[in-house]
């Protein structure tokens, strides 16, 4: 599923200064700047795939300005319950300009009762962030946001990496909300520097080598209710927001693999 990176940091390239889109000039010859949606993103992800832009299927909510570009929140919001019949079967997470555009996939069941999902994710230069739902019917709809941040995928490491790594893997996850009648609105989270292979060592001037985590299971009573294939726009330390159909008590596992193909596992109790 991953594009070449080579090609898309030849055609984010084009685009360094961070400025709105419709206030770049024209290049020299009356060529438009590259649309790396159009171009490269939908071609390579979607082909010719129907997709609808609207919001009566999911929402999102981002910040116009984010106050730090290396932890921009994100919101996606459904607007229809997970059932049996209908679902969200897979959410794309993309910002359009960053170096490896797709934030994450996350693929859905109709366990989680609803297909909401916070995170954080890294923006590189002013950009659009786009997610796409996919229902189990086959239907594509996109919802689109611009973003204003910069320097988020080149933001300097935590002032001691070392202790980072130290607590790597570590995990956490509680309910957030407990409604009488309804799915939990869940958060789990896991310690990991997430670096991205941009970042400088302030004491050796040197770049540090990515090592990200690079997928994410969720299992619910032993059954896979929600997975995901993540890359470096995620922020450090990974947290998402999101719902199970389940009440309190049932046994919940977590489990992250990283790009070295370090394991962590950890089961709990809601």
């Amino acid at each position: 599923m991953n594009i070449p990176r080579f090609l898309i940091i030849l055609a984010c390239g084009f685009l360094t200064q961070p400025v709105a889109a419709e206030d770049l000039p024209l290049p020299a010859g009356g060529q438009s700047p590259v649309d790396a949606w159009q171009s490269l993103l939908r071609p390579a992800y979607f082909k010719d795939t129907p997709i609808v832009e609207d919001t009566t299927v999911i929402d999102m909510n981002t910040p116009y300005r984010a106050e730090d570009a290396a932890l921009t929140p994100v919101t996606i919001t459904a607007k229809f319950p997970q059932t049996a019949e209908r679902y969200i079967r897979t959410l794309y997470l993309f910002a359009d300009k960053n170096p490896d555009p797709l934030a994450g996939v996350f693929h859905l069941t109709p366990e989680l009762g609803r297909a909401d999902l916070h995170l954080r994710i890294r923006i590189n230069e002013y950009t659009h962030v786009r997610a796409i739902a996919v229902l189990n019917t086959g239907e594509h709809h996109m919802v689109t946001r611009f973003v204003k941040a910069s320097g988020g995928c080149s933001a300097p490491l935590g002032a001691d990496l070392k202790a980072a790594m130290a607590r790597m893997g570590k995990m956490r996850l509680r309910t957030v909300d407990q409604p009488a009648d309804g799915p939990l609105l869940t958060q789990f989270a896991v310690s990991h520097p997430n670096i991205t292979g941009m970042q400088m060592d302030q004491k050796t001037h040197t770049i540090t080598p990515p090592h990200y985590v690079k997928s994410l299971r969720i299992s619910l009573n032993g059954t896979p209710v929600m997975t995901a294939e993540t890359g470096i726009s995620i922020s450090a330390d990974p947290s998402f927001r999101f719902y199970l159909a389940t009440k309190p008590g049932a046994e919940v596992t977590a489990e992250v693999v990283d790009s070295e193909n370090q394991t962590f596992t950890e089961a709990f109790t809601l």
